[in-house]
């Protein structure tokens, strides 16, 4: 086949086959119905489509769709979960009781503030 339309090893051939394309029968059976094609659709009334929103559900749909699914993910693997609580319990009763009796003083008060912001950060890490 690709010495015929000369793309192999001699890289000639010696008929222009888009000319015979042009030039055949079928070419202007498939050109005429193109334009058929074409001319059936300028004869249609235009359809103006209305996109309200980017997505084709709501946002709630959407949440409550991907929530059932990540709670299958949870529900399919329970090691998983008691990992997560377990590590967050671990860390909470680490980060809690290391700065369990802080002083009241400018040191005490700033590893206070801290605990407050790790124990945040840790919960929105692991869930």
């Amino acid at each position: 086949m690709l010495d015929v339309i000369g793309a192999g090893a001699t890289a000639s051939s010696s008929v222009d086959w888009h000319n015979v394309w042009k030039g055949s029968s079928e070419a202007a059976t498939i050109q005429e119905h193109i334009e058929n094609i074409h001319n059936e659709g300028r004869a249609r009334l235009v359809v103006e489509a209305q996109h309200p929103t980017e997505f084709t559900t709501s946002w709630s749909h959407q949440v409550m769709a991907l929530t059932q699914r990540n709670f299958q993910a949870y529900w399919r693997d329970p090691t998983y979960l008691l990992a997560k609580f377990a590590l967050c319990i671990v860390c909470g009763l680490l980060i809690g009781f290391t700065f369990f009796r802080s002083s009241d003083s400018l040191q005490g008060t700033q590893n206070k503030l801290f605990v407050r912001v790790a124990l945040r950060c840790t919960r929105r890490v692991f869930f």
